[in-house]
């Protein structure tokens, strides 16, 4: 070998061995390391709002007849009635799409039902299981004792659209704060429908038995294809949720659970994450007090959703949080902060409980003079390659001028290492 050989064989090596440079830009320290499959998410066009909603949240599931089912929180769609609950059907992949309303809830009112607990409620996570829709209805915890306010009073104003009329000055800061704060109090019940979404049953009243607690208070669905339907036999026959803990926009884990799929509204049936066998495999409990995390990052993980990308056979952990997180001790100055400017967090993992990398870190997310939350990546909108397809999300619902506050799409596309 002639010494030009040698030098080039050493310098390969060394190339080799040297650590490789970060390819994602992060904005705070995160817990996770960077995904050695996923380069990173780039925007292929502007966030647009669907005409005509004017609502938040949207969590979705794919229904057995193939349509995007969706439910939100607050407001109107379509020029229906001002509500804290509705349904949407969405059919089509964005730009093409269409979005209709199915039903607006008007036949039952959640919040005239409510236990002897100061709680303010609402709509949650969705999923199909064959021909059946299941909703979960959870609840935030509005008896903070930093913050006191009569309970007479503010469950008759709970009971309204808008909590906050007719309240004094005083009385308005304190609930302010804890409709800000919007700590997590539990799941009230899991409502089923037969009908894709028309009507519901074991829909949860005065007297019904609290379903999950706070540590699993507002589950968001994994939808294995249409009504779950296509579910990879190592996760078979479980229906699979995750949830985050403290409060919506900046909680501190991760929790997954599971259940039957002939069980879904059977509370003695689920099971929760626990860790791991010595040999890898996923040990279960139905003890929520007893789940272990499957994602920690204290202070910056809000309700969080999950999409299988079935054809980078790779889990999608999807996380928005508030830059200024959440504190129930936060001072005033502080709380003005709140809700200016939200991060989102994207992760790929092989399994629904982990490990997690990080692929994606946006600040701030939605752009200048924007408060976007809840990303999720809708499945059956990702491309066959499963590198492109469309956020769906919503925002501004404080603060703003309400430009996202809707049903909200922004196309994407992924690119590898």
């Amino acid at each position: 070998m002639n010494r030009f050989n040698a030098f080039f064989l050493i310098a390969l090596l060394c190339a080799a061995c040297s650590p490789q440079k970060p390819s994602l830009t992060l904005h705070r320290d995160i817990p996770y390391p960077e995904s050695t499959l996923i380069k990173r998410l780039v925007w292929e066009g502007q966030p647009s709002r669907y005409p005509g909603s004017g609502t938040d949240m949207h969590w979705w599931t794919l229904g057995l007849d193939g349509n995007l089912y969706v439910v939100d929180d607050d407001g109107a769609n379509f020029g229906g009635p001002g509500w804290y609950a509705h349904v949407l059907r969405s059919t089509g992949v964005p730009p093409n799409h269409k979005v209709e309303t199915v039903t607006d809830f008007q036949f039952y009112d959640f919040r005239k039902n409510l236990p002897d607990k100061l709680v303010r409620r609402y709509v949650c996570g969705a999923v199909a299981v064959d021909s059946n829709l299941y909703v979960s209805i959870y609840d935030y915890d509005w008896n903070i004792p930093g913050k006191p306010v009569n309970r007479d009073t503010l469950v008759k104003l709970l009971q309204q659209f808008h909590p906050w009329n007719e309240m004094s000055p005083p009385v308005r800061n304190q609930v302010g704060f804890i409709d800000g704060y919007s700590k997590i109090y539990g799941v009230a019940g899991i409502i089923q429908s037969e009908d894709f979404g028309k009507t519901w049953t074991n829909l949860p009243g005065k007297d019904t038995p609290e379903f999950f607690g706070n540590k699993f208070g507002a589950p968001a669905f994994l939808t294995f294809g249409p009504g779950n339907t296509q579910t990879p036999q190592a996760l078979g026959p479980y229906v699979y949720a995750i949830s985050n803990d403290v409060n919506w926009a900046s909680g501190d884990n991760v929790f997954l659970g599971r259940v039957h799929r002939d069980s879904v509204i059977v509370r003695s049936a689920w099971q929760f994450y626990r860790g791991q066998t010595g040999a890898g495999e996923p040990r279960w409990t139905g003890e929520e007090k007893a789940a272990s995390p499957v994602f920690s990052d204290p202070g910056h993980v809000g309700h969080p959703t999950i999409t299988y990308n079935q054809a980078l056979q790779r889990y999608i952990l999807c996380i928005s949080s508030d830059m200024v997180p959440h504190r129930e001790n936060a001072p005033p100055e502080e709380t003005k902060k709140w809700n200016w400017e939200s991060e989102m967090q994207l992760y790929e993992g092989a399994n629904p409980w982990g490990p997690w990398f990080i692929f994606h870190n946006e600040k701030q997310w939605g752009g200048k003079g924007h408060t976007a939350y809840l990303p999720q990546m809708p499945s059956n909108w990702l491309g066959k390659d499963g590198l492109s397809g469309s956020i769906l999300f919503a925002g501004d619902y404080v603060n703003r001028k309400a430009e996202y506050y809707g049903f909200m799409t922004q196309p994407f596309r992924l690119e590898l290492k």
